[in-house]
C-alpha cells in the first residue's frame, strides 16, 4: 500500500503545472498568425490562451461592455485608439506588430478581369477594418458610386473570403493574409497600392481591466518579438515603432 501511495505522489509531482488562463480578443484577419504564436507562447510559458476571434469593432464593443479580455488585437489603429480614449486599453502598452495588403480576389475558376465586371462584391461592414480600407480605396479610384449597389457587406474579412471561395459572390476585397490561407481556392486578381488606403497595420494592447497585467504584457512582447520570416508565412510584414 505504501509503495502504491509513493507511486501516486511521484506521478502527481511529475505532472506538468497548469498555468494561468489569458483571454485574447483578436481581429479575425490575424487568426492563423495569432493562433500559431499562441501555441508557441503556451509551450514556452505553460499558460493557457483562450481566443475570441471577430471583427476589430465587434471585439472593441465587447470589451467596452465588460467582456473578459486581457489582450486586444486590432486590425486598425482607430479601434485601438477608441479603447485607449475610453480608458479600456493601457496607454503606452499598445503597439503595431504586423502589416499586410488589400487585395481583390475571385473564385478560382472565375473569368472576371476587373472589379467592374462583378455582379456581387463582398466587402467588410462598418465594424470590420477591411471595410474601411475598401471604402477608402473605392472612393480614391472613383468607383464607389458606380459599384455601391453591388456591395454585399460581411461582418469579418474571413466571411468575405468564405463567400468568395464558395461562389456566393463574384469577387471579394480582403487582406492578402486571408488570400494566402485560401490561395488554392481563390484567384488573386489585384493587389491595391498602399497609397489608396490607410496603412493596414495590426495592433496589440493590454486591456486595462486585466487581472493578469504582467502576463498580458509578456504575451504582447512575445508577439512583437516574432521574426519576419514567421510573419511572412501568414502574409504579413513586420512593423517596428509605435505609429
Amino acid at each position: 500500500m505504501r509503495l502504491i501511495f509513493l507511486l501516486i505522489i511521484t506521478l502527481l509531482l511529475n505532472l506538468p503545472a497548469f498555468g494561468e488562463e489569458l483571454f485574447i480578443s483578436s481581429a479575425m484577419g490575424a487568426k492563423e498568425l495569432i493562433s500559431e504564436v499562441g501555441k508557441e507562447f503556451e509551450k514556452k510559458t505553460g499558460h493557457r490562451l483562450i481566443f475570441n476571434f471577430s471583427s476589430s469593432g465587434k471585439l472593441a464593443s465587447q470589451i467596452e461592455a465588460g467582456a473578459p479580455a486581457d489582450v486586444y488585437i486590432s486590425a486598425s489603429k482607430e479601434w485601438m485608439e477608441y479603447l485607449i480614449e475610453k480608458g479600456l486599453i493601457e496607454k503606452g502598452n499598445s503597439q503595431p506588430f504586423a502589416k499586410t495588403s488589400l487585395v481583390l480576389v475571385t473564385p478560382k475558376n472565375s473569368k472576371l478581369s476587373s472589379l467592374e465586371e462583378a455582379g456581387r462584391i463582398a466587402v467588410g461592414d462598418r465594424l470590420a477594418p477591411v471595410g474601411k480600407y475598401t471604402l477608402e480605396t473605392l472612393k480614391k479610384l472613383a468607383l464607389y458610386e458606380k459599384l455601391k449597389g453591388k456591395l454585399i457587406f460581411a461582418p469579418t474579412v474571413r466571411q468575405i473570403t468564405i463567400w468568395t471561395v464558395t461562389g456566393n459572390v463574384d469577387a471579394g476585397i480582403i487582406f492578402y493574409s486571408d488570400y494566402l490561407k485560401f490561395k488554392n481556392k481563390l484567384r488573386l486578381l489585384k493587389t491595391f497600392p498602399d497609397n489608396l488606403h490607410s496603412s493596414i497595420k495590426f495592433y496589440a494592447g493590454v486591456v486595462s481591466s486585466s487581472k493578469k497585467d504582467e502576463l498580458a504584457k509578456e504575451f504582447v512582447q512575445f508577439l512583437l518579438s516574432q521574426d519576419e520570416r514567421e510573419l511572412r508565412k501568414f502574409g504579413f510584414l513586420k512593423v517596428n515603432g509605435s505609429k
